[in-house]
C-alpha cells in the first residue's frame, strides 16, 4: 500500500528535524557540508589582519618611502659635487696655461714699450714669438707643416686651387693660416693653396676654394 504523507504539523516537523540530522552526519572533518544535490558550503573567509599588523605594514612602508627619499637626495648631492668638481678641474687646466702664457705677455709689454728702431721691434717680437711657441709645446701643441706638402684633407683646408706642370700630385704651395694639433687632436686645419699637375691642352689658372 502506498504511503501518504501527513498533513500533521507536528509530524511536518519531525520529518525536517530528521533530514537535517542526517545532513549533519554526512558534513565531513573540515566542517563542510555536502547536501544531497551535490552542492557545497565554502569554508569560513579568513579574518581581516588584526591592528597590529596593519601599524606595522604602515611603518615599513613609511621608512621604504623615507629611504628613497634619501636615496634621491643623494644622487642629486652626488651629481651637484661631481659638476662641482668637473668645474675647478677646468679651472684649474686654464691657470695652468695662463700661468705659463703670463711671462710672453710680459715680454711683448717690453717689446711695445722699448725704444729702438723696427730693427730692433722685430727682433723682440721674433724672441717672443719662439718663447710662446716653447709654451704652448709643453701643451702638446704642435704646429701642422702644410708648405710644399703634398696636400691632405685631413689636416688642410683649400681655399684655392692652382695648375702647374711643376707638380706630379696636388700640393700645398701656399699657407694663408697655420693649423695646430694638440696631441692627436686636430685643433684647426691649415688654410693652403694647393697646385694641381696641369691637364695637357689646358691653361694653368685658379679656381675657387674647396677640397682638391
Amino acid at each position: 500500500m502506498e504511503e501518504t504523507k501527513s498533513d500533521d504539523p507536528e509530524a511536518f516537523a519531525d520529518d525536517a528535524e530528521i533530514e537535517i540530522l542526517s545532513i549533519e552526519a554526512e558534513s565531513d572533518e573540515d566542517g563542510v557540508v555536502y547536501a544531497d544535490s551535490g552542492t557545497h558550503a565554502l569554508p569560513e573567509a579568513e579574518g581581516a589582519p588584526e591592528g597590529a599588523e596593519v601599524g606595522v605594514l604602515r611603518r615599513e612602508l613609511e621608512e621604504l618611502r623615507d629611504r628613497a627619499l634619501r636615496t634621491l637626495a643623494d644622487f642629486d648631492n652626488y651629481r651637484k659635487r661631481s659638476e662641482r668638481e668637473r668645474l675647478e678641474q677646468r679651472q684649474l687646466a686654464v691657470a695652468d696655461v695662463l700661468r705659463e702664457l703670463l711671462p710672453v705677455v710680459d715680454n711683448l709689454e717690453r717689446a711695445l714699450a722699448a725704444e729702438g728702431d723696427v730693427a730692433d721691434l722685430h727682433r723682440g717680437v721674433e724672441l717672443t714669438a719662439r718663447q710662446l711657441r716653447e709654451v704652448l709645446g709643453r701643451f702638446d701643441l704642435q704646429e701642422i707643416v702644410a708648405l710644399d706638402q703634398p696636400f691632405d684633407p685631413r689636416f688642410h683646408e683649400a681655399v684655392s686651387r692652382l695648375e702647374s706642370a711643376a707638380v706630379t700630385v696636388p700640393t700645398v704651395t701656399s699657407e694663408l693660416q697655420r693649423g695646430y694639433l694638440m696631441g692627436s687632436r686636430l685643433l684647426r686645419p691649415s688654410l693652403v693653396v694647393v697646385t694641381v699637375p696641369a691637364v695637357p691642352g689646358e691653361a694653368g689658372g685658379e679656381a675657387a676654394g674647396g677640397d682638391a
